[in-house]
């Protein structure tokens, strides 16, 4: 069983999830090789509490192979709750696989059930086997705060929205170098290195996530490979973050240097940008006079 090769159908189902205002769940169902079901949750746009991925597929499956599920396999990028594994039980499943836990959900701060599905699987009388942290690092990124709170303002965003959003952010990057500029030590003569170092602070990135490429007296050009919420929310979404990053967040970043010297200027190589390039070309400019 290429549990992978599966698992990366149900991440699609939950990224259509989030493209869709729903909560980020995908699920499969596959027997003797074959994929049987694929379904995401709908809970939100359906305005059903028990429209679950696991629920959504486990149904799509039955309507094909009948009641019981027996010889199948569930998998699905987050642990399933305690409705799912009970229904997982009664519909005769075997085997389940998934990526994200309840006990990593809950740790991060999450609302989940604090059930494991093994504790119910154990009181079945039928054996279910489990396969856990299957693509465990993909499927996490689909329940990060970070990234939600970012998809949830860039889904359906226009230039108008954009517009707003890039706003805000000058405003909060003002007032965060406003509210820690006496702890920043790094300020000195070295105005490039200073912007740099800023960057560093503001994204609590490590100079390794950002390696300095170049640098003259007039410029430091840097490879930011970091994790980028922006980055994976345009993913999902599936927005072009030339676009995006453009509209976005560059005016917020060119002014948050300024506030250290007004010379100071930030730019973009949008040829050199994720997921177009491995990494993203950024630097941070003086004027030649």
């Amino acid at each position: 069983m290429e549990l992978e090769k599966y698992m990366k159908i149900a991440i699609g189902e939950a990224e259509a999830s989030l493209r869709e205002g729903n909560n980020g769940f995908g699920t499969v169902i596959v027997k003797d090789g074959k994929l049987i079901a694929s379904a995401h949750d709908k809970e939100d746009t359906e305005s059903d509490p028990t429209s679950h991925a696991e629920i959504n597929a486990i149904r799509e499956a039955s309507r094909k192979l009948g009641q019981k599920l027996s010889g199948c396999i569930l998998i699905s990028t987050h642990e399933p709750c305690p409705m799912c594994a009970s229904t997982i039980v009664w519909a005769g499943i075997t085997e389940v696989a998934y990526g994200y836990s309840i006990e990593e959900a809950i740790a991060q701060g999450r609302k989940r059930m604090d059930l494991p599905c093994v504790e119910i699987f154990s009181k079945a009388n039928n054996a279910i086997q489990i396969y856990d942290g299957v693509l465990k690092n993909e499927c996490s990124i689909l329940y990060r705060d970070d990234v939600r709170k970012e998809i949830e303002r860039l889904r359906g965003a226009d230039d108008q929205k954009l517009k707003e959003l890039n706003e805000d952010s000058i405003r909060r990057r003002i007032k965060w170098f406003q509210e820690n500029r006496d702890r920043f030590d790094f300020i000195s003569q070295d105005l490039l290195d200073s912007g740099y170092q800023l960057l560093l602070e503001r994204f609590r990135i490590s100079s390794d996530e950002a390696p300095v490429i170049h640098k003259t007296d007039k410029a430091i050009v840097f490879h930011s490979m970091n994790f980028c919420p922006t980055l994976e929310a345009c993913r999902i979404l599936d927005l072009d973050t030339q676009y995006i990053c453009k509209k976005l967040n560059e005016n917020s970043t060119d002014t948050l240097l300024k506030q250290i010297d007004k010379r100071l200027i930030f730019s973009r190589n949008y040829d050199k940008l994720r997921p177009y390039s491995e990494y993203c070309e950024e630097s941070i400019s003086l004027p030649e006079n």
